[in-house]
């Protein structure tokens, strides 16, 4: 019996240290005002679906030109993050009858395909502890037209 609860121990506490901090960097701000958008996704569906995300933020900047934050006791595994400058307050990354984004956004491995947001497959990276920061780099810093 003590052998099991031994290897149960040990496994859980493995399991424990398996945690990792991921720090999120977000540049190319341009001192603008307004709400930075952030959410963070770990797998397929709910990216694709835009829901449930793993972590979400919603943070009020100003006069700033790079944003930084840190989540704690990450898994390691494959992410993948949108950001947007919600410049306007109301809670969407406002775009044109065409498509075209017309608020600061980004997202993970800094992909931009024109007209439609990456794929999780194209936007995913994963954590581990080698690896454990997510630079951003928003692109349509224009804001409102």
């Amino acid at each position: 019996m003590n052998k099991i609860l031994t290897i149960v121990v040990l496994f859980l506490a493995q399991f424990g240290m398996a945690q990792i901090d991921v720090k999120l960097s977000i540049t190319n701000i341009k001192k603008m005002k307004g709400n930075l958008a952030i959410e963070f996704y770990r797998n397929v569906e709910n990216y694709t679906k835009g829901q449930n995300a793993f972590k979400k933020l919603y943070v009020p900047i100003e006069n700033i030109d790079k944003y930084e934050t840190v989540f704690k006791n990450i898994e390691p595994t494959f992410y993948a993050v949108k950001v947007y400058l919600d410049v306007n307050n109301n809670k969407q990354l406002d775009k044109s009858f065409l498509g075209v984004r017309k608020e600061p956004y980004g997202f993970s491995t800094n992909a931009d395909p024109i007209l439609r947001e990456p794929t999780f497959e194209e936007a995913k990276v994963e954590m581990t502890e080698e690896n454990n920061t997510i630079g951003i780099k928003l692109n349509n810093n224009k804001g409102e037209e």
